[in-house]
C-alpha cells in the first residue's frame, strides 16, 4: 500500500502525519520536531519558514505569523487586526489583501495564499525526504468546521502549488475522531471535540452513529488561546526579572520578543515536565537571565484563567440534552495538563482520549482518512470538499389512523426505514402522506394499490437527497 499523508494547518503551527502499512505517524522536520511553527519571515532577501522564521533576531526580520485567520474568506477586522499585531510587516487591504515585507536589504509584496504555500512546501519537503517510492503524494487536509467551501478551496490551492496532490477535506472536529477510530463503534456515541489552539478555541458534540458523524452543536471562539497563558508566563518572568535587576523588559519590543519566544518553549516543556529551565541571552541592556520554572508555579500562574478556558465546553455541554461518553482532546494548548483535567472535570463519567499528542491528533486523522481513500480506489471523489446535507427536521407518517415517526432529525441520505402495515384484508387503496409536524399539513403524498398484497404488508421508505421514495413489497 502507497504512503497518505495527512496536514494540520493551524494559526500557530503545522504538522504532518503519514499513514503506511495500517498506521498513521507524525513524521518530523528537519529539526527534530514533530510540530512545525506557521510562521513565515523574511530575512535579508532570505524566506525563512518555520524554526527559523520564529526564533533569532526578531528586529532583522519581517515575520508573519497567524496566517491562517486571514485564509478564511470571512475574514473580519479583529482578524486582521490580530495578525497585524502579532507580526511584524505591513498589512494593507485595499482591493486585495496584501502582505508588505521589508528588510534593510529589499522590500517584498506577498499575500495569505502565498504563505500557506510556502508553510505547505515545507512541509511537502519533509514528506519528500521520508517516502521511498516515486510519485503524487496524496493528501487529506483539515479545515475549520466553519469555514466555508470558498476558504476550504483556498487550501487545496495553496497545498498543490507545493506538490501535494489533494484527496479530500475534512472539518477538524472529524479528524479528531478519526484519530481514536471512534468512527468505528457499534454503538452510538456522543463526543465531546474540545480544541485550544494558539490563538482559538472551538467546542464541538458530535454524534456517531453507524459510522456518520453529525455535528449536533458547536462553539467558535477566536478570542481565546495559548498566547494568552505565554504572555502571562512572560509577564512573570519579566516581574522577577525586574525585581533583581530594577530593569523593566515591559519597556523594549525586542525584550519582550525574546522573553515570550522563551516563555512559549517553557510553557511546552511544562506540558511534560515538572520543572523547565529558562535562559536568556541580553535579555535586556546587555544582562543575561537565567531561571528554572517548576510546573506547579506555572499552574499558579494561569489558575485564574481556566474558568475562561473551559467556559466554551461548559456552555456547550449545559445546552446538550444527551449524554456526552467520550472528550477528546486536541490543539497545542491542550497538552497542558491543569486544562486537561479542567475539561476532564466537567464530564466525570466520561472517558477522555488524550493517547495521541493534542497539537498531532488531527493530523493523524487526516491521515487516516488519507489511507482509508487510497485504499477504496473505486471511490471517486471530484470534490475535494464535498458537503453532505442531513435531514433538518423530523418526518411524521400518516396513513389510515396511524401515525408515526419515520425520519428522525440528523438521519444521513440513503437511510432506510421499513414498517410494518396492518390493514383490512379487505381493502383496496392506501394513501401515504409525509409531514414536517403531525399537526402541520402534508408536503407529499403516495397511494398504493394494496388489493394484492398479503396483509400485514411491508413499506419501505428510502430517504434520497431532494426526496423520500416510498415502496411497498
Amino acid at each position: 500500500m502507497s504512503t497518505a499523508y495527512g496536514i494540520h494547518l493551524g494559526n500557530s503551527s503545522g504538522c504532518l502525519a503519514a499513514f503506511t502499512n495500517g498506521t498513521a505517524a507524525v513524521l518530523a522536520n528537519d529539526s527534530g520536531d514533530r510540530v512545525t511553527p506557521a510562521v513565515v519571515a523574511l530575512n535579508g532577501a532570505e524566506w525563512e519558514i518555520g524554526l527559523p522564521a520564529k526564533s533569532g533576531q526578531p528586529n532583522s526580520k519581517a515575520i508573519i505569523k497567524h496566517n491562517k485567520r486571514l485564509m478564511n474568506c470571512d475574514f473580519n477586522e479583529e482578524d486582521l487586526s490580530y495578525v497585524e499585531t502579532s507580526s511584524s510587516c505591513r498589512i494593507q487591504n485595499d482591493e486585495e489583501l496584501v502582505y508588505e515585507f521589508e528588510t534593510s536589504e529589499t522590500k517584498l509584496y506577498s499575500n495569505p495564499d502565498n504563505i500557506a504555500t510556502k508553510i505547505y512546501a515545507k512541509l511537502y519537503t519533509i514528506a519528500s525526504h521520508a517516502v521511498q517510492n516515486e510519485g503524487d503524494l496524496k493528501l487529506v487536509l483539515a479545515a475549520p468546521l466553519h469555514w466555508s467551501n470558498a476558504s476550504r478551496e483556498r487550501l487545496v490551492k495553496c497545498a498543490e502549488l507545493a506538490g501535494f496532490d489533494v484527496l479530500q477535506v475534512i472539518s477538524e472536529p472529524a479528524a479528531a475522531l478519526l484519530a481514536y477510530n471512534i468512527d468505528d463503534l457499534v454503538e452510538d456515541v456522543n463526543v465531546l471535540v474540545y480544541r485550544l489552539g494558539g490563538s482559538t478555541c472551538d467546542a464541538s458534540i458530535i454524534k456517531v452513529s453507524n459510522g456518520f458523524m453529525s455535528v449536533e452543536k458547536n462553539i467558535f471562539r477566536a478570542d481565546l488561546g495559548g498566547q494568552c497563558l505565554t504572555k502571562d508566563l512572560a509577564d512573570y518572568v519579566a516581574q522577577e526579572f525586574r525585581q533583581k535587576w530594577k530593569l523593566d523588559p515591559h519597556e523594549s519590543r525586542r525584550a519582550m520578543s525574546k522573553l515570550l519566544h522563551h516563555a512559549d518553549n517553557c510553557k511546552h516543556v511544562l506540558s511534560t515536565l515538572s520543572s523547565a529551565h529558562v535562559f536568556i541571552e541580553s535579555l535586556l541592556d546587555g544582562v543575561d537571565w537565567s531561571q528554572n520554572v517548576t510546573r506547579a508555579r506555572f499552574e499558579n500562574i494561569i489558575s485564574s484563567k481556566i474558568s475562561a478556558y473551559i467556559e466554551p465546553a461548559k456552555k456547550l455541554i449545559d445546552s446538550f440534552e444527551g449524554k456526552i461518553s467520550k472528550i477528546v482532546l486536541c490543539g497545542g494548548s491542550m497538552k497542558i495538563p491543569k486544562l486537561q483535567s479542567a475539561v476532564a472535570s466537567l464530564l466525570p463519567e466520561a472517558e477522555v482520549l488524550s493517547g495521541i499528542n493534542p497539537d498531532e491528533v488531527i493530523a493523524v486523522g487526516c491521515a487516516k482518512q488519507a489511507g482509508l481513500i487510497l485504499d477504496l480506489p473505486e471511490l471517486s471523489l471530484s470534490n475535494t470538499s464535498t458537503e453532505v446535507e442531513f435531514l433538518g427536521k423530523d418526518i411524521y407518517l400518516k396513513y389510515l389512523d396511524q401515525t408515526i415517526k419515520l425520519f428522525q432529525e440528523g438521519t444521513a441520505p440513503f437511510a432506510q426505514n421499513i414498517c410494518n402495515v396492518e390493514a383490512e384484508k379487505d381493502i383496496k387503496d392506501i394513501s401515504f402522506t409525509l409531514h414536517e409536524n403531525p399537526e402541520n399539513e402534508q408536503f407529499a403524498k403516495e397511494t398504493f394499490n394494496v388489493e394484492n398484497l398479503s396483509k400485514p404488508f411491508k413499506l419501505k421508505a428510502t430517504l434520497q437527497p431532494s426526496n423520500i421514495l416510498l415502496q411497498v413489497e
